[in-house]
């Protein structure tokens, strides 16, 4: 069950495509205002102050309601059972009252539901811990296992992404934990963690070429922006020999570890990786995560092998980073190679060609006399064709 009304997202997104594509001149004031009250009906959301308010709105009386049943509970069983059941059964509640209002309401990540969320995930982890305790389960990762099917299932219902991303985690954490157990595991942990990390992110682009993602389509992408940056670091030289150290409790400096000139080649050639996928794709993100890359791997080179003072060093960098940006800004003032330095909305993989199809067909039933332009128009890489 999907508790947010996917009509109310994609018309939300309807939205901004008009808004868009009349700043580009693809569209003109009569058909923007027609489609716009085409799908007027959007769900709630307030700007990002609104939500914070709301956010810590949901928090705080969440947090009251939660004390006021603590006490009342005390006084008939002070055990922690009668903690941790009355707790489940409080978040079951509070479930209820969140359902309602994202119907009622409107609601979509607008601070309170997140915050709802959030709370609830946090009234049901005592009885997993009173589960885990009385079963006599003494390893983390028992713990971490017995939570992960609330995870995904917060996820799958809500599509939260920070929850999304918590789920990525407690996978690789669990995952990681078995490895710990053997001696080769340990050794090979950094590529499992990598090949981990890899075979999330293709699930997710796979995935996410599919109409059926769209529901899923902020949590899909901030897993995926999570899974570089761990297939980065677990490839990282500096992360993997001070890991190391801090795992098998070795004083400092950490000693050299095995694999050294693998782990060396990885740290530099993973984010010129990153950078070519951001080009090929046309992804900004991407290319991000590649510039970020090259300056840790710079920092981490720097950090066993220093060439110059840190403060020669800073300047020089910041004076080259100035220097690419401003010549690049220059460059792209007229686009070239499908970029250039204008910004541009981020688009929901093979929604916008869905939501123009739609678009079309509904306008040309309200008013034949009212006919979007032709063109083609994709949606970030789709895989499907409509």
């Amino acid at each position: 069950m999907k508790a947010y009304n996917e009509t109310l997202l994609r018309n939300q997104y309807a939205q901004e495509v008009v808004q868009r594509l009349n700043k580009e001149g693809k569209l003109n004031e009569v058909q923007c205002l027609a489609l716009q009250k085409l799908h007027a009906d959007v769900p709630y959301n307030p700007n990002i102050f609104i939500k914070l308010l709301l956010f810590l709105f949901g928090c705080l009386g969440f947090g009251l309601g939660g004390s006021l049943m603590t006490v009342f509970i005390i006084g008939f069983d002070e055990s922690f059972w009668g903690f941790s059941v009355v707790s489940a059964i409080y978040g079951a509640g509070a479930t209820f009252l969140l359902l309602f209002l994202i119907r009622e309401r409107k609601l979509y990540f607008s601070g309170i539901d997140n915050a709802l969320i959030y709370c609830i995930l946090g009234a049901l982890m005592p009885l997993v811990y009173q589960i885990y305790d009385t079963t006599h389960l003494d390893e983390p990762w028992l713990a971490a296992l017995l939570f992960l099917p609330l995870l995904l299932l917060t996820t799958y219902v809500f599509g939260e992404p920070v929850v999304a991303l918590f789920a990525f985690l407690t996978t690789l954490f669990i995952g990681a934990s078995l490895l710990m157990k053997h001696p080769l595991g340990k050794a090979l942990l950094p590529f499992a963690l990598m090949i981990g990390a890899a075979i999330a992110y293709s699930l997710g682009r796979r995935f996410g070429q599919k109409k059926a993602s769209f529901y899923w389509a902020i949590a899909l992408e901030w897993t995926s922006t999570m899974a570089m940056v761990v297939f980065y670091a677990a490839g990282n030289y500096y992360v993997v020999r001070e890991a190391n150290a801090a795992l098998n409790h070795l004083p400092p400096p950490a000693p050299e570890i095995a694999f050294a000139p693998i782990f060396w080649g990885l740290t530099f050639v993973i984010p010129l990786l990153y950078l070519y996928l951001g080009f090929r794709w046309r992804n900004r993100l991407v290319l991000l995560l590649g510039l970020l890359g090259v300056v840790a791997s710079v920092m981490t080179y720097r950090f066993y092998h220093a060439v110059l003072p840190t403060e020669w060093g800073l300047v020089l960098g910041g004076l080259v980073a100035v220097a690419v940006a401003v010549w690049v800004i220059r460059q792209l003032k007229t686009p070239r190679f499908g970029f250039s330095n204008w910004s541009e909305e981020d688009k929901k993989i093979g929604l916008e060609t869905i939501i123009l199809s739609q678009m079309t067909q509904n306008i040309q039933t309200t008013d034949p006399s009212l006919q979007l332009g032709g063109g083609d128009f994709g949606g970030g890489g789709a895989g499907e064709q409509y």
